[in-house]
């Protein structure tokens, strides 16, 4: 079967979210799949950069500039069934865009989270206009839905309206690329970041969701009443919360204990995470929770709110809190700087955790669908993915 990839609003340079997800699904494909023909469409400047080495693996470069959104979504929204047919596609997967309305053959759609219609401040207005119509008629126009979790599964059965018959679940993982660093790797991180022997971390986005505000004050209680001294260190890029972070931090006690480094390359945040005395991710909303995986791949305890996906993804590798309880969030924030017990319980649950979570079972499970979809029929030599995504295929279709 010849499977197209729509990737026109790949990033291949970023760090998170739509470009971490493709990167680790097309190696993760050519792993388990020999057979089927797969075609990466991707925007002007993206080309060469996908890693592509399989045999059965190309790209086509499409003539539209990947950073100029209207005009890449437009040309996604018109043009690109064209190319999409005249390249004989028998069915396409929509991995971080929408099924154009006039594909004209099978489509599967992944949703990595439907965070516009929950916190639409986070979106301009005319972006938040737009998805909320067209995410309905994308659903609509795609075969199947593919959601990160359960969570996610379940918004796209309420907020989407598409029917449960036609939703699943591809579980996600951790970049793999976070991997436990050297002592020297961790020095050297904390020297470039001033930062002090022990911190916690965060790593998120100050948009509003992302509840950061809500740990500073958090952090500040604690240092206020423990005798421990532990810095913390918050770790992204600005968001639609940034001016609420900063007066949490202004208002605090303890702000010189607070370090606010933005964005840091991939290599010297995998050192923070190895070095951290803990990971914590107080999110009042995710669709499915990466950083959790990424840092407990590199070993380092995390505590995380218990709400949306997060549970789905720590399991019992996490202490659990209410973020919107303000006893709760502090205690949690106490408990995983003071009880070194309880770290080296979370630190050895977590590196297990993590490994529950493979980019191989989601390219199963992404595979499966794309099957499903075009009508595919799985021969006597069907791949490893094909096989080994009946052994997972039940656990994607469990209700929410």
């Amino acid at each position: 079967m010849r499977i197209g990839i729509n990737a026109l609003a790949w990033v291949p340079e970023q760090q998170a979210g739509v470009a971490v997800y493709l990167r680790q699904l097309l190696a993760a494909l050519q792993a388990i799949d020999a057979e089927n023909e797969y075609i990466l469409y991707v925007a002007r400047g993206a080309q060469g950069q996908a890693d592509l080495r399989g045999e059965n693996f190309r790209e086509i470069a499409c003539a539209v500039p990947r950073r100029w959104r209207p005009g890449r979504v437009l040309w996604e929204q018109t043009a690109l069934a064209g190319r999409v047919r005249a390249g004989g596609v028998d069915v396409m997967l929509c991995a971080g865009g929408l099924v154009p309305g006039n594909l004209g053959i099978p489509a599967v759609q992944m949703i990595h989270d439907l965070q516009v219609f929950h916190y639409p401040e986070n979106f301009s207005w005319a972006k938040r206009r737009f998805l909320t119509a067209m995410l309905p008629r994308s659903a609509r126009a795609a075969s199947l839905t593919l959601a990160s979790s359960e969570y996610t599964r379940a918004d796209v059965i309420k907020l989407l309206g598409q029917p449960r018959s036609r939703t699943r679940v591809a579980l996600l993982a951790g970049d793999s690329r976070y991997q436990p660093t050297s002592g020297q790797a961790i020095r050297a991180a904390k020297d470039k970041y001033g930062i002090g022997e022990e911190y916690l971390l965060c790593v998120a986005t100050t948009h509003r969701h992302k509840n950061v505000a809500a740990l500073v004050r958090a952090y500040d209680r604690v240092a206020e009443a423990g005798e421990r001294r532990c810095e913390i260190v918050l770790v992204g890029k600005r968001g639609s919360g940034h001016r609420a972070v900063m007066n949490a931090v202004s208002g605090a006690r303890h702000r010189e204990g607070i370090k606010l480094p933005g964005r840091v390359p991939r290599e010297d945040l995998a050192a923070l995470y190895s070095g951290a005395t803990a990971f914590v991710l107080p999110s009042l909303f995710e669709g499915f929770g990466m950083t959790v995986l990424e840092a407990m791949q590199c070993g380092c305890p995390v505590a995380c709110s218990s709400l949306t996906a997060l549970p789905e993804v720590a399991g019992d590798a996490a202490l659990l809190f209410d973020p919107r309880d303000d006893g709760a969030f502090a205690e949690a924030v106490q408990r995983i700087t003071e009880d070194e017990a309880l770290r080296t319980e979370l630190r050895e649950k977590g590196r297990a955790r993590a490994q529950e979570f493979s980019w191989e079972r989601t390219a199963g499970q992404t595979q499966t669908a794309l099957l499903d979809a075009g009508g595919g029929e799985r021969s006597g030599k069907q791949s490893r993915g094909s096989l080994m995504d009946r052994r997972t295929a039940t656990h994607a279709d469990r209700s929410p």
